[in-house]
């Protein structure tokens, strides 16, 4: 029964009353008849089973519950070992609503092929783009030129061309049997909707042939979650996956405390071991490297494996987002056994994709993680090994022409593709911000050929290397240039604002602007790679340029793909849509058919054929010219991230390479990782920032001890000069300003490190009070304020009356720094300054009424230096009320690290559960 609306009129009380009375009853009606699951589902009580696993299903159930919010869909999570439901949100979509489910369908469909024989793991497949049927047609999304894949790579790269064909190879009833035996088509717990399996109708054997096409298309649509013969309810999906990851245990989900015993097992499927690890690597990979890689569920310290899915719902136009998500913690080394698998998490977001569903799943897999973790430590630190097994500092790299592989510490990788990439740039500062980009991909991608044995190939599909032994690669003297930028930066890499590797790419030259990665690449983008202006690459060789290409040429070219393939004749090439970059976003192809293609494919597609040196960028414009197309456009290469040609403008005229990163990736920042350094580097780069911003000026830097970093300090700073505090009073200073802030610098100081000063602190400015502004926190009118760079240490303590251990101290609207060759080589310069402007901000915002502890862990957070204060952490957590007395007299370096390690670790867990948006509402509440 169904009731789309009732329309009641009614002229007095009394009609009224009982025309309320009568809508509440067909309610009633309609909710009792309604084949919903028991009452107990919409609500989720925790298990008996002792105090800890109450705790951690609570927290399951409010970060389910927060993460879905307002939308339409639902969440849940599953013990993977028990079937045992520790959260849910929405019952009624979990139970009752049955949908296609899209590319979660896949690995399902990899296992029926691999019992059938038709493939194994070390088949591989060549992707041409795009899957063409009958009438069906499917793109595929991943990025364009991957080596042939594996089956567990088509799983992580979501492949539709791979299983829509693996679906037309399968016998009729090879895939259908399959999902059978996982519960496909069958009630998966009591009152839930059974949803629908049935094999392709293809009607009697007269007619088989006439309908082959016909089944073929079908086979393809439910082999990639596409048919309308195939919809499960998402209790049904998740305890099927679960089974596939478990080693073949089919639970019946459960509620805890219901009187049921602790675990129903439906059914063990049998599942070889070689099956199950070709799909959890898949799975595992799209986690990595793959669909959900965006999601950066890698990041924490669990093992996880998941599968995207997006499909379209049995009625109307707006696709549903899977994710379905595993995790095995704490992280093992190498692969989870089937018997590690802990938790299971579904996430159905309606009007979405899957990329969307994994985000969502991040915030549950979190507060597993911080629940279980029996130490208060912290999880920031996004920079981890995909290979537990090697040292962090190594990298194996296969060198493609000479079929070699060798491995490589980090440093000597960057130089390597140094050699490749900036062997024409001749500016140290574009050269250094060059080696962190390289750096930072490399760490990020690390083990993208893992499944080859090596991490990275020495090809453009990773990035370019050139090793040391092969003579003449570079000149002596640019081998010298190159060499002094990976050293200088040794270590550094980019992070964003959730402290985690960026996807620094880059390019020779943007046009002018830099490419937007969601309408480049069809993916979701982050913040900062939505596109950049940039009126610095507008001077370089590849601003503009222009290509005459017949048409018989380009007719042969798009012939060679499907995706393009007009037929026997080219009449039209239109840019049907350009992005707000200016790059093309789609081209119309017309001709014995017509096409449409996105702007890189087709850019990909043509240069693959006709030569890479036509059609440099996607950014252009195309006419017609008797028998040639004449394609006008400006930039060489994808444009995403770095562009070099810029880089170059902005270093020959003064700009440090910090600050050229962050113009290129907007709200990041450039950060030390320390384990890739010798010890005695890494132990310098241990500092951070310790601040009071009321009262008198006190420590805001430790380094391990007192002891040592006062013997640190003085070996740095004062082995060649004396320590005289009143050396300032004869020194010559200069001065720079902006509208916010007033540099004062000694004379002998490189101007260009004032001006990173500078630049560095307007930057932090306007991402702190747009943070501010985003949580609805008025900050005011921030007083100007005055920096000053001291010329020694000396003249730091005597200006302070700090110790030599200190970085920097603030007093009102004054600022002291250490000198900046100290705070550069310990690679703490932008997080300290970022540091010192958070105390400012903060305490306009609170108008100096902040608890000590939530600003101190909040300017930590600001300043990105969770990653280094939370190691010092101590077991045993204070009250809130001594914690904030401690902090007043910490009596020691040591205590104030290991104070302030738990005021950051407080904040970052009320971001975690509240969102940032709540502590400046708490501050500005103060």
């Amino acid at each position: 029964m169904k009731i789309d609306w009732i329309a009641i009129n009614y002229p007095d009380r009394n009609t009224r009353v009982h025309a309320w009375a009568l809508a509440c009853a067909c309610a009633a009606i309609l909710l009792l008849s309604f084949p919903l699951p028991p009452l107990r589902w919409a609500s989720v009580q925790p298990a008996a089973n002792g105090p800890d696993e109450r705790s951690v299903d609570a927290a399951l159930q409010q970060a389910a519950t927060d993460a879905l919010g307002q939308r339409e869909g639902t969440i849940i999570v599953m013990d993977a070992q028990s079937g045992r439901v520790r959260a849910l949100v929405n019952p009624h979509a979990a139970f009752a609503e049955a949908a296609m489910p899209g590319s979660t369908m896949k690995p399902f469909t990899a296992l029926a092929a691999l019992r059938a024989g038709l493939i194994d793991s070390d088949s591989r497949t060549i992707c041409p783009g795009r899957f063409t049927g009958l009438d069906f047609s499917l793109a595929c999304v991943h990025p364009d030129h991957l080596p042939p894949f594996t089956p567990s790579q088509a799983i992580a790269y979501s492949c539709n061309y791979y299983f829509a064909t693996l679906g037309q190879r399968l016998d009729r009833d090879d895939l259908i049997q399959t999902l059978r035996s996982f519960g496909f088509g069958q009630q998966a717990a009591p009152g839930e909707v059974a949803g629908s399996l049935r094999p392709c109708e293809i009607g009697n054997a007269a007619r088989i042939a006439h309908h082959a096409s016909a089944q073929s298309d079908c086979s393809a649509r439910a082999a990639v979650g596409e048919s309308d013969h195939i919809q499960v309810t998402p209790i049904q999906l998740l305890a099927a996956y679960t089974a596939l990851v478990n080693g073949g245990h089919l639970f019946e989900p459960r509620i805890p405390n219901d009187g049921r015993p602790d675990a129903i097992e439906r059914a063990k499927i049998e599942i070889n071991p070689r099956h199950r690890a070709v799909i959890t690597d898949g799975m595992a990979g799209a986690v990595r490297y793959g669909t959900a890689r965006h999601a950066h569920l890698d990041t924490l310290p669990l093992y996880i494996l998941g599968k995207t899915g997006t499909s379209m719902p049995p009625k109307g136009f707006r696709a549903n987002g899977w994710f379905v998500g595993f995790a095995a913690g704490p992280q093992p080394k190498g692969e989870p056994q089937a018997a590690d698998i802990d938790l299971a998490v579904l996430v159905l977001v309606e009007r979405s994709h899957g990329a969307d569903a994994a985000a969502l799943s991040r915030s549950i897999f979190e507060a597993y993680a911080a629940a279980r973790s029996k130490k208060a430590e912290t999880t920031t630190d996004a920079i981890k090994s995909t290979d537990d097994s090697r040292p962090r500092n190594s990298i194996k790299i296969h060198l493609v022409t000479e079929n070699v592989t060798q491995e490589q510490t980090v440093e000597d990788y960057v130089l390597g593709v140094m050699r490749a990439e900036g062997s024409m740039e001749s500016e140290p500062e574009a050269l250094k911000a060059l080696a962190i980009a390289v750096r930072t991909y490399a760490l990020k991608n690390r083990g993208r050929h893992a499944k080859d044995g090596y991490d990275f190939c020495s090809t453009t599909h990773c990035q370019r290397f050139i090793p040391a032994d092969i003579r003449g690669a570079t000149p002596t003297a640019r081998e010298g240039a190159l060499r002094a930028a990976v050293r200088a930066t040794e270590g550094q890499v980019l992070i964003d604002n959730r402290s985690q590797l960026v996807d620094s790419y880059f390019g020779a030259s943007c046009g002018g602007e830099t490419a937007n990665e969601g309408t480049l690449w069809g993916v979701t983008p982050p913040e900062y790679l939505r596109g950049v202006r940039d009126e610095f690459c507008l001077s370089g060789p590849h601003a503009h340029w222009t290509d005459t290409i017949s048409r018989t040429d380009l007719l042969r070219a798009l012939q060679s793909d499907a995706r393009t393939n007009v037929g026997s004749r080219l009449d039209q090439i239109l840019v049907s849509k350009q992005d707000q970059t200016g790059r093309a976003e789609f081209i119309t192809l017309e001709g014995e058919h017509r096409k449409s293609v996105r702007g890189w494919d087709f850019k990909i597609i043509v240069g693959r054929v006709l030569g890479w040196n036509l059609l440099k960028s996607s950014r252009f414009e195309v006419s017609r010219a008797g028998s040639s197309f004449i394609f006008r456009g400006s930039g060489f290469g994808h444009g995403l991230g770095l562009c070099q040609e810029g880089a170059h403008v902005l270093a020959t005229r003064g700009v440090g390479y910090q600050r050229i990163l962050e113009k290129y990736f907007p709200g990041t920042q450039v950060k030390v990782r320390t384990d890739l350094n010798a010890k005695v580097q890494a132990k310098e780069r241990e500092d951070f920032s310790l601040h009071a911003s009321r009262g008198p000026l006190r420590p805001l830097r430790l380094n391990d001890s007192e002891d040592n970093a006062n013997q640190i300090w003085h070996a740095d700073v004062l082995s060649a000069a004396p320590y005289r505090p009143g050396r300032s009073a004869t020194q010559k200073f200069l001065t720079i300003s902006s509208e916010h802030f007033r540099v004062t610098y000694p004379a002998g100081l490189d101007r260009n490190d004032a001006n990173q000063v500078l630049s560095t602190m307007d930057s932090a400015r306007a991402n702190f009070l747009s943070r501010a502004a985003a949580a609805s926190v008025s900050i005011g009118d921030l007083p100007l304020l005055e920096i000053r760079l001291n010329d020694s240490t000396g003249d730091f303590t005597a200006r302070t009356g700090q110790p030599p251990w200190a970085a920097a101290a603030t007093n009102g609207n004054r600022i002291e720094l250490q000198p900046v060759g100290i705070l550069k080589r310990r690679g703490v310069l932008t997080t300290t300054l970022r540091h010192e402007l958070a105390h400012a901000v903060i305490d306009r915002a609170s108008h100096n009424r902040s608890p000590r502890w939530l600003e101190e862990g909040f300017a930590l957070y600001l300043a990105g230096e969770g990653a280094t204060i939370s190691r010092y952490l101590r077991r045993g957590r204070l009250a809130t009320q001594e914690l904030e007395q401690r902090l007043a007299r910490p009596g020691s370096a040591e205590n104030m690290r290991a104070l302030y390690a738990q005021a950051y670790t407080d904040v970052f867990y009320l971001i975690q559960n509240s969102g940032e948006a709540t502590v400046w509402k708490k501050l500005a509440g103060s």
